[in-house]
């Protein structure tokens, strides 16, 4: 991506990202949608409406068996902030490609019967990848809920199986008429094409799109939390217990160096794996897992979030001397500045590599060309980051364990059912951590 993207609006407010890639052989598109479960109005509706149009409009079903046939893919997601259906397809299809996404933003069905079927789908999908693991969705389900107050940022919209049966084709439709609107629609094109030949194609298939009118995403600002909240769930497939605790990150908008030094910090735990100055050589529970976003990516993220650490440890495991290993680590992090250069210098690095490899796929690029100008006001957003984190001080990462060193935080405990159980509901105390 050495050369920036050509990039305009088209007269219905659906902006447009093209970045050709002579000789490649293919092309990439990416249909970015700015409404993810985090700005949805109704639980689960932002991931079934992913699946309800992943396979375009109500008359392409020929259009995408099309692209099985000359050797083309697809896929779709639901990120926090946004839901994207990309496509990989050879260079002489990307007419193709393109009357796909004119179809699924211009001829949805939202008909009872398909809805109906995408809910199953769905909530397969959710029993498969959550509730059959052990511990499913305790991070991101479960702390989310008890570390946030505002419905946006605790509610569960990637796996509620009760809330998708409510969502109506009538509810779907409105909100597909209000988060679909072309004015928050992104589409990236990357890959073999002469751009003022995709540009025509463009034009013709998309700018008779009609514009509508879309309300401004809610985002309810959350101030820091006050006090401890404690919570137990209960486990029903595995033996062992898993505890998390979570704390609130800072805005990547407005202090993205203090978001980019969580990042670091969460990486710069796991390459401890759990050792502590409290038990060097002793440890009675797992390594660290740690998250600097709810979904996993930590440079797709519109707001704050969550930092979370979380780690296995046998039901009878002292919960509260655990949490109180984890501060200490944080601690010693933050009083351990000079020691942070060579281990934070080798995350730097790969961290860069696994960044520049993200730029290896056309789908990828089309992807993040799109994360990176919706999210980020910045198309080259992805390609500017390893810059970014080689520059952030590593005096930012001791900070960033400072404040989680003390911080009052959500911790839930995940245990097994037999004799250990507790109840299933989350409450919450304002014990002090």
């Amino acid at each position: 991506m050495s050369v920036p993207p050509t990039t305009w609006r088209l007269a219905n407010g659906l902006r447009v990202l093209l970045q050709p890639l002579p000789g490649c052989q293919v092309v990439a598109t990416c249909l970015h949608v700015g409404t993810g479960f985090r700005n949805e109005p109704v639980a689960g509706a932002a991931h079934l409406l992913e699946h309800v149009l992943a396979q375009g409009a109500s008359s392409s079903r020929p259009l995408t068996d099309a692209v099985a046939a000359c050797g083309g893919t697809t896929n779709a997601r639901t990120a926090a902030d946004y839901t994207q259906y990309t496509a990989v397809l050879p260079a002489g299809a990307l007419e193709l490609g393109l009357r796909i996404e004119a179809g699924r933003l211009g001829d949805p069905d939202l008909g009872q019967s398909h809805v109906a079927a995408q809910i199953a789908v769905v909530q397969a999908e959710i029993r498969r990848n959550m509730l059959q693991r052990p511990h499913g969705g305790l991070v991101l389900f479960d702390l989310p809920a008890l570390l946030h107050d505002s419905w946006h940022n605790r509610h569960n919209g990637y796996g509620d199986i009760d809330a998708l049966t409510e969502l109506t084709p009538a509810a779907l439709t409105r909100f597909f008429d209000d988060s679909y609107a072309p004015a928050g629609v992104h589409l990236a094109l990357v890959g073999d094409f002469e751009t003022a030949h995709a540009r025509d194609l463009v034009e013709r298939h998309l700018a008779p799109l009609p514009p509508r009118p879309r309300p401004a995403p809610a985002h309810t600002p959350e101030g820091p939390l006050t006090a401890a909240r404690h919570a137990h769930r209960v486990e029903r497939i595995s033996t062992t217990a898993r505890t998390a605790l979570g704390f609130r990150t800072p805005d990547p908008a407005t202090h993205p160096g203090a978001h980019l030094a969580a990042v670091l910090l969460g990486e710069l735990l796991e390459e401890q794996n759990g050792v502590c100055a409290c038990h060097p050589n002793t440890r009675t529970w797992g390594a660290y897992r740690t998250r600097a976003h709810r979904t996993g990516n930590p440079f797709d993220v519109a707001r704050d979030a969550l930092f979370a650490v979380d780690f296995p440890h046998p039901p009878d495991t002292d919960v509260e001397e655990a949490e109180r290993c984890l501060r200490s680590q944080l601690a010693a992090v933050a009083a351990g500045t000079a020691a942070l250069s060579a281990p934070l210098a080798r995350i730097r690095r790969q961290l860069a590599l696994a960044l520049h490899a993200e730029l290896d796929s056309v789908a990828s690029q089309a992807s993040w060309l799109c994360v990176g100008a919706a999210v980020h006001d910045d198309p080259r957003y992805l390609a500017a980051l390893p810059g970014a984190l080689h520059r952030l001080p590593d005096s930012e990462v001791a900070a960033a364990a400072a404040r989680y060193a003390t911080a009052p935080a959500a911790r839930i405990t995940s245990l097994p059912t037999p004799a250990t159980a507790r109840p299933a509901a989350p409450s919450r105390t304002g014990a002090a951590a």
